[in-house]
């Protein structure tokens, strides 16, 4: 079998045909299409549709028909082409926000999930005939540099009465505003509106609000007013607008028999908006002249404000309608479609660029206002939202029926989640001044937390007791903390004047020990120079007694040689040998018996010193060891007093703690007292000045009435005497023609 090479033409083609086909290949497996009929549609009817499908539309959502998917559901738009991470079904799936899908906590296999990305990332295309939409340019949501300065004037309050109108035990909460540019908080209750300081959460004053109960509080823009809306159901309905500074009644607007449910003031202070339960909008001048009645709205008016500019304002009712109006002359602007229940809240962003609105259809929705659409959407909380609030900052704070508030930024990531409270939560509102979050549930409990940590602070009373009752109770702490304090002040006395006593046994003591250190040191001196004495004394006794026996034992050898030389001489006596024998060992022997006696004299001498001596030295013994005895007995009682004074010193001062504590305590309730009285004081003549200034006022009005009674007097007067003058101007003038006929006549004669 021979091998041929084959034809280079051939090879050619072969190989070109194979790049064709295998470029193709590669470009179709390139290009293919992830589509929601091949690929998200079987997996959505499989993870969801029992609950989202054409006849069963739970939230409004049916993700079984791609049109019906496209267009959302309760919660607006779900998908969000080119973008899954902005997509809100794809955050549910995720986890990523709430509700979590599937509801039973459980997420969808991850590879679902990918390729639920996938299709929404690839363009959320129909079918493998669907064009890929335009990626849709990002909406820069960044706020102005400085959008709201701060004022020059800061609002901060003047000492404004803290004596309550009433005190409930216990009354609903029904709004909560701060302060843009001042640490205050004001609270909605019955009959009043209570302020406190949300830095030390001290109570700043109450407000009198004799329509009722307000159902809306808002500061304006410059934090200068404070715009309260309420009053009482089937009765009467205002808006009335304080000093924040000095809690002042400047005004009060409108005259309804509804209650006003929400109101605000433009920033410039020249118009007034507010609706309630007659459906209706009303834009007033602040003299309470009409500029135009709203009649949009199909159900009860449940939230109203102004754009920060005034440019616009927007309003929401209970059926879910949300419009935008021009702030000036309420012509519509833009209608926001998308909420399926109740408006709770709306709330524009400091540079009046978005709106937020919040929903008891669980979601909150931001709005551009460039072309009024919608452009972020999130499932905030799960039962309602009850209110929403932009921070200067651009993050918005929350608050709903699942018990809790919540801190967002504007793409709707939460930040922090704030709870403790026990029902549905009816008001929230954040300051921007300390970063403090305040919210109510229903039963009336009133808490603050720390917007950074999520911490709780502080619960406050929606209902403030009266100043009459708080003076009786700081009293009776006072009466307690004085109590405490007089035995803890006993005590101290009492260790004062021990420590004293001990002081004083101490430096005795040492006093003491020093004088007999010197006595020791004095004796032991005594004894050395006794001691030499007596050595020296010893040494020469003993040297005299040992020559004095040596004598004494030469005497008797002495002797009997003289008796042997006179013996001899007596029978010799001419020999002078013999003579001269006798005389000298006479002369020796008389020599050697006086130095016996000598030292026998001696002897007994240094004897007699030397027992002088030894008493001495036996005296300074007995000296020393009584002294030395003293010496150890007084340090032993030195280091014992020392140790005494230690203890008692250590006790004093934890006494002495103990007692400033008190002492601090006792003043502080003492300051409470005075403080409450101060108050009480301030409350009766600031009723004293207001009612002498009601009487002065009075007094001028009727005094007006006199002086414009007596100016219409004079006017009359007035005129009478014009009349006369002018009669008699008449009568001159008559005269003076009468005259002038009376001359022609003289003349014509």
């Amino acid at each position: 079998m021979s091998f041929q090479l084959p034809n280079p033409a051939s090879c050619l083609v072969c190989l070109t045909l194979f790049l064709l086909f295998s470029g193709a290949a590669i470009a179709q497996e390139k290009t293919a299409k992830i589509t929601f009929d091949d690929h998200a549609k079987p997996i959505l009817v499989q993870r969801c549709s029992s609950c989202h499908n054409g006849q069963k539309r739970e939230g409004d959502l049916d993700v079984t028909n791609y049109t019906n998917l496209m267009q959302g559901g309760g919660s607006g738009t779900v998908i969000e082409p080119l973008d899954a991470s902005g997509s809100y079904l794809y955050n549910l799936i995720t986890h990523e926000d709430s509700p979590e899908m599937p509801p039973n906590g459980v997420k969808i296999p991850d590879a679902d999930i990918k390729m639920i990305g996938q299709w929404i990332d690839g363009g959320a295309l129909e079918n493998k005939g669907s064009a890929a939409a335009k990626p849709k340019p990002k909406l820069n949501m960044s706020l102005a540099a400085n959008p709201n300065a701060r004022p020059e004037m800061l609002p901060t309050p003047f000492r404004i009465p803290l004596e309550p109108v009433i005190t409930p035990k216990r009354s609903s909460v029904l709004a909560i505003a701060t302060n843009p540019w001042a640490p205050v908080v004001a609270v909605s209750a019955p009959k009043q509106i209570v302020l406190y300081d949300s830095n030390d959460f001290q109570l700043k004053g109450v407000l009198p609000f004799e329509e009722g109960s307000a159902h809306s509080l808002r500061f304006s823009r410059s934090g200068q007013l404070l715009i309260a809306g309420g009053g009482k159901d089937g009765a009467v309905g205002k808006t009335v607008i304080f000093d924040a500074r000095t809690g002042d009644r400047l005004m009060s607007v409108g005259d309804e028999l509804e209650t006003v449910l929400s109101a605000d003031m433009s920033p410039n202070q020249e118009y007034v908006a507010y609706g309630g339960p007659n459906k209706l909008v009303k834009l007033l001048y602040t003299d309470g002249t009409i500029v135009a009645e709203i009649k949009k709205h199909t159900d009860w008016v449940t939230a109203v404000e102004f754009s920060p500019d005034g440019k616009y304002l927007a309003t929401g009712d209970r059926n879910g309608g949300l419009h935008v109006w021009d702030g000036e002359t309420g012509d519509p602007v833009f209608t926001l479609k998308g909420h399926t229940k109740q408006i709770s809240e709306v709330s524009w962003r400091s540079d009046g660029q978005f709106l937020a609105s919040a929903s008891e259809d669980t979601t909150v929705r931001i709005w551009e206002m460039k072309n009024g659409r919608q452009v972020k959407s999130w499932g905030a909380h799960s039962g309602g939202v009850t209110g929403v609030e932009f921070r200067r900052d651009g993050n918005l704070i929350t608050a709903g029926r699942d018990r809790q508030a919540k801190l967002w930024n504007q793409d709707g990531k939460m930040q922090k989640a704030f709870a403790g409270l026990k029902d549905v939560v009816v008001a929230v509102s954040i300051c921007d001044e300390t970063n403090r979050v305040f919210a109510a549930d229903w039963t009336g409990v009133l808490k603050a937390w720390n917007a950074v940590d999520g911490k709780p602070m502080r619960n406050l009373a929606a209902n403030p007791p009266s100043l009459a009752t708080k003076l009786a109770f700081f009293q009776s702490l006072m009466g307690k903390a004085n109590k405490d304090r007089e035995p803890l002040a006993a005590q101290v006395t009492q260790s004062q004047a021990e420590i004293t006593s001990i002081q004083q046994s101490l430096t005795a003591a040492n006093q003491s020990m020093v004088g007999l250190q010197s006595k020791m040191t004095a004796t032991e001196g005594q004894l050395a120079a006794t001691k030499k004495q007596l050595e020296s004394t010893s040494t020469q006794h003993q040297q005299w007694r040992t020559e004095r026996d040596a004598n004494t034992k030469a005497k008797p050898p002495l002797a009997a040689a003289l008796a042997k030389a006179q013996e001899a001489s007596a029978a010799l006596p001419k020999d002078a040998e013999l003579k001269t024998a006798v005389v000298g060992l006479t002369n020796k022997l008389n020599q050697i018996n006086a130095r016996v006696v000598e030292l026998t004299g001696l002897v007994e001498k240094s004897g007699q010193e030397k027992t002088t001596t030894q008493s001495q030295m036996d005296a300074l013994n007995q000296v020393a060891v009584a002294t030395k005895t003293a010496l150890d007995a007084t340090t032993k009682q030195v280091a014992q007093l020392q140790g005494n004074l230690a203890a008692k010193n250590a006790a004093y001062k934890t006494q002495m703690a103990a007692l400033q504590q008190a002492e601090t305590k006792v003043a502080n309730v003492t300051n409470l007292v005075k403080q409450c009285q101060s108050d009480i004081d301030f409350v009766e003549q600031l009723k004293s000045l207001q009612a002498e200034l009601t009487a002065v006022e009075q007094d001028i009005v009727a005094k007006q009435s006199a002086v414009d009674e007596a100016h219409q007097k004079m006017v009359a007067a007035q005129k009478l005497v014009d009349e006369a003058k002018q009669r008699r101007s008449d009568s001159e003038q008559k005269s003076t023609a009468v005259r002038d006929q009376i001359e022609t006549i003289r003349g014509q004669k």
